[in-house]
């Protein structure tokens, strides 16, 4: 049997654990020893968190998962021992002790196992009412189609991954205005109660230039129905960012983009109160909290 044990101090936030594995006495080859990194700005509900893993010796494959939810993770260089991914803490996620569980495979053949534990602990959010235009509370049928049409394509782009890693440097405000709404806000409109604030709302009056918050390539850059003149930025290893309710678009699909290079103006297209700038993070299709992104990444 292989024993796992786990070596150093067992603070989760933004510390260093090595996990030794200690192989069977008849000879074999000891299983590779992974170095695990957990950087978050905390363990809460709608939280990111970037993976680290550092092995000793080169891997062909890693995979990971937390809270029951596969962690997409990529090499970080061609030494095949620098891995990383992304993870988060769903909105709805009670207080519990949960594992990063890591498997893979090194060049030479040998499996390489790992585990780091975490407690997760509780956070409420608020309530807000809106009122909006009807169209956008019980769409008309004839936009049915398209909204179904529109609900597909943005599946598809979030359910890429591309194989490269995520920056490791901080990401940078898109716009300078104050909050207006945060992030999972629970949210009722007209009354009705709807989907949690999937992203953050921040003051841009009409025509406020609007920048890319980090490095990627734009996947979006179009007109929708809910949430207007939008634009998708994908940043590798399933890490995406958006900019809604654009009074203009100032990219296309297909650009690369750096931090703070332009993408559009602000303003009050699709399903808004007033201008603002709606700012989004999302891994995979799960949104979380975009600020966490301003923090810095710990080594």
């Amino acid at each position: 049997m292989v024993a796992l044990s786990r070596i150093g101090p067992t603070v989760f936030f933004c510390s260093l654990i090595w996990l030794a594995l200690i192989g069977p006495a008849c000879g074999q080859a000891p299983p590779v020893r992974l170095e695990v990194r957990v950087d978050a700005r905390a363990l809460a509900p709608g939280e990111p968190l970037r993976i680290r893993v550092v092995a000793d010796a080169p891997l062909d494959a890693l995979g990971a998962t937390f809270l029951d939810e596969a962690i997409y993770m990529t090499a970080a260089d061609a030494s095949g021992q620098h891995w990383s991914g992304w993870s988060m803490i769903g909105l709805d996620q009670e207080p519990v002790v949960a594992s990063i569980e890591l498997r893979g495979s090194a060049r030479d053949g040998r499996e390489a196992l790992g585990a780091r534990a975490l407690t997760v602990i509780e956070k409420t959010f608020p309530e807000e009412n809106l009122t909006v235009a009807p169209r956008f509370v019980e769409p008309p049928p004839e936009v049915q189609e398209r909204i179904a049409r529109e609900r597909a394509k943005l599946a598809d782009i979030y359910g890429r991954r591309e194989p490269y890693a995520p920056p490791v440097e901080p990401f940078v405000r898109p716009v300078p205005g104050i909050k207006t709404s945060i992030f999972g806000m629970r949210r009722l409109f007209n009354g009705q109660p709807r989907s949690p604030h999937p992203g953050l709302d921040l003051r841009a009056e009409e025509g406020t230039p609007v920048h890319a918050s980090g490095p990627g390539r734009v996947v979006l850059a179009e007109d929708l129905y809910y949430s207007g003149n939008t634009v998708i930025i994908d940043h590798g290893g399933g890490l995406f960012t958006l900019y809604a309710h654009l009074s203009e678009i100032n990219v296309t699909a297909g650009d690369q983009v750096s931090a703070g290079d332009l993408v559009g103006l602000s303003g009050s297209t699709g399903r808004v109160t007033g201008p603002h700038l709606h700012w989004g993070a999302k891994i995979g299709d799960r949104p979380f909290d975009p600020e966490a992104l301003l923090a810095p990444v710990l080594f």
